[in-house]
């Protein structure tokens, strides 16, 4: 896949997946990685992804205070360091936007854990008990 494609997305409170990337993903054989990365808006979760081909070039970059990533973004490309080996990028919606909802922020959060192999969690300051909190939130206490 050259470029992100939208894989998941929010309307009228309902989530509905891209058919043409779903397929995609179906006639995919070999191993798969998946990393998803999750966090408040505006903190550079898809700049960071864009790195992982070492580019810097990929998922779409905002450079004003409207966040731009919305539901979430799936990239597949050739692993860059394991052959014979997949990786998918999932670039999810920030959380607390003022454009999204809670019930949004927790089925981000929740499909990203379910669909991943790993997680990035980004914050732009040091982990503390608030973030952890965040962390826990659509899991229960």
């Amino acid at each position: 896949m050259e470029a992100p494609k939208l894989f998941i997305e929010f309307k009228n409170g309902q989530l509905l997946i891209n058919e043409k990337v779903a397929q995609y993903l179906n006639r995919t054989t070999e191993k798969t990685e998946v990393i998803s990365i999750v966090g408040k808006h505006k903190t550079g979760k898809s700049y960071l992804l864009s790195w992982f081909f070492g580019s810097g070039q990929g998922f779409q970059i905002g450079h004003s205070r409207k966040a731009c990533t919305k539901g979430i973004w799936l990239w597949a490309r050739p692993h860059p360091t394991h052959p014979n080996t997949n990786l998918i990028l999932l670039d999810t919606e920030g959380l607390d936007d003022p454009e999204g909802t809670s019930k949004q922020d927790k089925q981000i959060l929740l499909l990203a854990a379910l669909l991943s192999s790993s997680i990035i969690y980004n914050i732009p300051r040091c982990i503390d008990a608030s973030s952890i909190k965040e962390i826990k939130y659509p899991f229960g206490e």
